[in-house]
């Protein structure tokens, strides 16, 4: 593939974003991709320089948290993006804006990722509890990620937060990754000196005033030695305290070399950041074999990395943290088990893996781009059709289903199929949308699966025989059912048009067994259909089942609504669906 890696900053090499870009250029291009940047910089091989963007005021502030801007040049863009395959969005600036528009009109797949999250910008200019500042950041950005088909979010914390944030894109969970070279290393810590490591910038939501303030309190201040790898705006507040308080630290800047030598002496690591997206800096430490201590922020992905609360404190609270490195000190036989532990536990973070995740988020943009060129084709028009109904069909449609279909069949399910809806609150659980999935068992369970979902209106799925005869043809568009595929130009443009439809917040009812056969109470073979929409649209299953049993006076059907069961989005499509499937299959057999 040709990529083309779009970021305002790409030469400054402490700032974590441009370390994370550098990472994936250079693993890309020994897999044999031609790799383009677009960025600050001078002219060289295959790198397209743009000029320094100055901002009033903001170009000053941003520039102590190591962040410069590019200024966009629609001649020198569209130089690089010329025969792209794709172009990734590093970062959510004004270059990227206009590259993202350009790209638009010649039909050039885009993806981006999300690296730059609010609450670091808030904390940056010293506004540390600023939910409605952060609230607006997050819109403003959603005005360029909300119009990707896929965005690659470092952890599964940030990928929550743009849901929370409604993100109506496919999120793609990828971690920044670890090079090998921290893997292959053995720790030799010494008895004599405690050392404890904590990298990152020397920032205010960085926290490190906390872990200085903990060792000058701790009983062990003498033994312990402390390395503070970075740079950055509060580096003369950092030192000042430390020489103050006669503190053993060693503060500056570290090359890669000498950070995993720094490592490898370390007995543990210390994270007291209150807001990050992944801490890459955390998982290489682990990698490497110190055990972590990390504070528990609900601003922070870094606390999936501890295997339990041992490795976990009170973000700043000074005496919980004193009291935790107090304990690893003092308890160095469960030190060395847990360095095991987390030497295993980290091999999900290598790298390698990171690409053949990126790679596969890459090749799913480009498809994505294809189903809608074909979408525009006069068969993709006949087919997206049925999915795209006028504004007044539309109208009427849903004023028919709510008013008319849904009263009438309730009032006929209840009193004379006898049925009975059991945890429909797994329904209002969900927050955006699903894939609904039951087993076919009854003329009317596509009815049961409404009411029950009710008064979220799911899409249904139906043969297209169905859409062809006199009463059941108007009860399926009634309820707002969609053709299956029959071709594969259909089933393409079928995963596409649903998935867009899960991204905006609908339910998408399929049956995995695919045939009716009445009153079936045993469980048959899946089809993969909805689990790979599931997992392409990165969203969950919520399965239903039906029973058939005996009431107290006559038979009742029993619709039983299990709880969401959530793709893993931090493997691979394949991997997903599998996982997916068998965790629903072992869901539907509780119900």
């Amino acid at each position: 593939m040709t990529i083309v890696f779009v970021i305002d900053n790409y030469l400054h090499q402490t700032n974590g974003t441009v370390i994370t870009a550098r990472r994936f250029i250079e693993k890309l291009r020994k897999r044999g991709h031609t790799v383009r940047i677009l960025s600050c910089g001078l002219p060289d091989t295959d790198y397209f320089p743009l000029k320094e963007r100055k901002i009033p005021i903001v170009s000053r502030v941003a520039k102590k948290q190591d962040v410069i801007f590019s200024k966009p040049d629609t001649k020198i863009i569209l130089s690089a993006i010329k025969d792209a395959d794709i172009v990734h969005l590093v970062t959510p600036w004004k270059t990227s804006r206009i590259t993202y528009k350009l790209c638009k009109n010649l039909g050039i797949p885009v993806t981006a990722s999300f690296h730059i999250q609010p609450e670091n910008i808030t904390y940056g200019i010293g506004l540390s509890n600023a939910y409605l500042l952060n609230k607006l950041i997050y819109n403003k950005f959603k005005k360029l990620y909300g119009k990707l088909d896929f965005v690659h979010a470092p952890s599964n914390f940030i990928a929550n937060e743009l849901k929370k944030n409604n993100y109506t894109t496919s999120i793609k969970v990828i971690s920044n990754g670890v090079s090998d070279i921290f893997f292959n290393q053995e720790p030799n810590f010494s008895d004599d000196i405690f050392h404890i490591v904590s990298t990152g910038r020397y920032a205010k939501e960085k926290n490190q005033i906390t872990l200085l303030k903990a060792i000058n309190k701790s009983k062990y201040k003498d033994k312990i030695k402390l390395t503070l790898p970075g740079q950055g705006p509060k580096e003369k507040t950092l030192k000042s305290y430390a020489k103050k308080n006669s503190l053993n630290v060693e503060f500056g800047f570290l090359s890669q070399e000498d950070l995993i030598n720094t490592l490898t002496s370390a007995s543990l690591y210390v994270h007291p950041a209150h807001i990050e997206i992944e801490a890459i800096a955390c998982i290489e430490a682990i990698a490497v074999g110190i055990v972590p201590l990390i504070a528990n922020s609900k601003k922070s992905a870094t606390p999936q990395f501890a295997l339990d609360d041992k490795s976990l404190f009170k973000p700043n609270d000074v005496d919980d943290l004193v009291s935790k490195i107090e304990y690893w000190i003092e308890n160095k036989d469960i030190r060395l088990e847990y360095i095991k532990k987390y030497k295993n536990f980290s091999n999900k973070y290598r790298l390698d893996y990171s690409i053949d995740l990126f790679e596969e988020m890459l090749l799913n943009g480009i498809q994505a781009n294809k189903n809608r060129k074909l979408s525009e084709t006069l068969k993709g028009k006949a087919f997206s059709r049925q999915f795209n109904k006028k504004p007044v069909a539309k109208t009427v449609s849903a004023l028919a289903y709510y008013l008319i279909a849904l009263p009438l069949l309730s009032i006929y399910l209840r009193l004379f199929l006898n049925v009975k809806f059991k945890n429909r609150k797994h329904f209002r659980n969900i927050n955006g949308g699903a894939v609904i999935i039951s087993n076919h068992v009854h003329l009317l369970d596509g009815v049961m699966n409404s009411l029950a979902s009710f008064p979220k209106r799911p899409i249904m799925t139906a043969q297209q025989d169905n859409f062809k005869k006199p009463v059941a043809g108007f009860f399926v568009n009634l309820l707002g059912a969609v053709p299956i595929p029959e071709t594969i130009m259909e089933t393409r443009l079928f995963f596409d048009q649903l998935g867009r439809r899960t991204k905006q917040g609908r339910f998408v009812h399929v049956y995995p067994e695919g045939e009716l056969k009445i009153q079936d109470d045993e469980i048959r073979t899946f089809k993969n259909g909805a689990f790979k929409l599931a997992v392409d649209s990165g969203v969950p299953i919520i399965p239903v089942r039906i029973h058939f049993t005996k009431g107290k006076y006559r038979k009742q059907i029993v619709v039983n609504v299990g709880k969401a069961v959530y793709p893993d989005l931090m493997t691979t499509n394949k991997d997903a669906q599998i996982k997916l499937k068998n965790e629903t299959i072992e869901m539907m057999s509780t119900l």
